[in-house]
């Protein structure tokens, strides 16, 4: 839609263009009647034309009219027009231009005047039918250029959202390929660990207790991946959580220091699986864990439609930067991507000696 500015600017260009090709018209039929009368004024060129001028933009107007009023009306409205436009043409030559002293014809035969009228009329009608339809082709054209363009730029919109919605299709199968590809030694290790919790079973009940929650927690790394929706409850994955915390305090000799609760209970709360898991393992892969005043801390909170993950550590000294921002926590932005679209929020705050990570999921 055009604004009140443009519109007004397209007035006077439209304005600006009947004027000069008047200007244009009169000044050639200026030069073709000097040639045989060189005493002829400009003024008497402009007053002859003015009835000519005011017929031309009627007899467009009465056009612009044919669509609304019919064949019959349009062909009335031309005989209609003509013989209004001879009375007032008849009237401003053979009466107002004399009365202000300018006498353009000799003869004031009204035969004469008729015939005059009649050819002047068939004449700039016929202009005002060239000048109609050339207007209305130069406007249908544009308007074809303009839905063109708009069309091309739907289409063009169109491909922009498929090839977004392809990169992210893409994006996640190559995520589901890589994690699919993670499961091949935890197959075989789980099968594995089967195995020699049979056997320990018969050595030391202890040590078959823990082999049985490795191997748990290797079913439920190689079971997330079969969840379409990338969702799982989120009772499976504290479950999850707490056998990761048990297998590295025997791994440790129950030397970390660990600050564990869950508050709330599990009413449908949903999570992407493995979530805590990444984190606390990056914990305990790069944190020190063995300072009381610096305990690891995870706080759990649950309430109906809204999960809140804590995890915060003191970042063990070494020589060199780990690699923190691994393919674990990338996996885990882009999996909450799929799931939570604009549902979740996600923290990570990495400061000299401590890192902490929050996340808050709505459902």
């Amino acid at each position: 839609m055009l604004s009140p500015i443009a519109g007004e600017n397209k007035k006077s260009a439209a304005l600006l263009i009947h004027a000069s090709a008047w200007i244009v018209y009169a000044s050639f039929i200026y030069i073709a009647n000097y040639i045989t009368r060189p005493d002829i004024k400009v003024l008497t060129i402009v007053l002859f034309l003015v009835p000519h001028c005011l017929t031309f933009y009627v007899s467009v107007y009465c056009l612009q009219l044919y669509s609304r009023i019919g064949v019959i009306w349009s062909v009335a409205a031309f005989f209609i027009g003509f013989f209004v436009m001879a009375a007032i043409g008849y009237c401003f030559v053979y009466l107002f231009l004399p009365w202000i002293g300018i006498v353009m014809y000799s003869t004031d035969s009204y035969k004469e005047f008729i015939k005059a009228a009649l050819l002047g009329y068939v004449q700039y009608f016929s202009y005002a039918v060239l000048y109609f339809y050339a207007d209305r082709a130069i406007k249908r054209q544009k308007e074809l250029l303009i839905m063109r363009e708009e069309k091309l730029k739907n289409e063009l919109e169109n491909a922009r959202l498929k090839e977004q919605e392809l990169r992210g299709q893409k994006d996640k199968l190559q995520l589901e390929y890589a994690f699919l590809r993670s499961q091949v030694n935890p197959h075989f290790l789980h099968n594995t660990l089967n195995v020699l919790y049979n056997q320990a079973l018969n050595c030391s009940e202890e040590l078959a207790g823990n082999i049985s929650k490795l191997s748990r927690m290797m079913r439920y790394s190689m079971e997330s991946v079969e969840y379409e929706s990338d969702k799982v409850p989120v009772q499976k994955e504290i479950d999850n959580l707490e056998l990761l915390i048990q297998i590295n305090n025997i791994r440790f000799e129950e030397s970390m220091v660990i600050d564990y609760k869950v508050q709330g209970r599990e009413e449908g709360q949903m999570l992407p699986p493995l979530s805590m898991i990444t984190v606390v393992e990056n914990a305990f892969k790069y944190g020190d864990l063995k300072d009381p005043l610096y305990p690891l801390t995870i706080r759990i909170t649950l309430e109906p439609g809204y999960v809140y993950f804590f995890c915060r550590n003191k970042k063990r000294k070494t020589h060199f930067e780990p690699s923190s921002n691994n393919i674990g926590m990338t996996n885990l932005s882009k999996r909450l991507d799929e799931a939570f679209k604009g549902k979740y929020k996600m923290d990570a705050i990495d400061e000299k000696e401590m890192y902490t990570f929050e996340l808050r999921i709505f459902s």
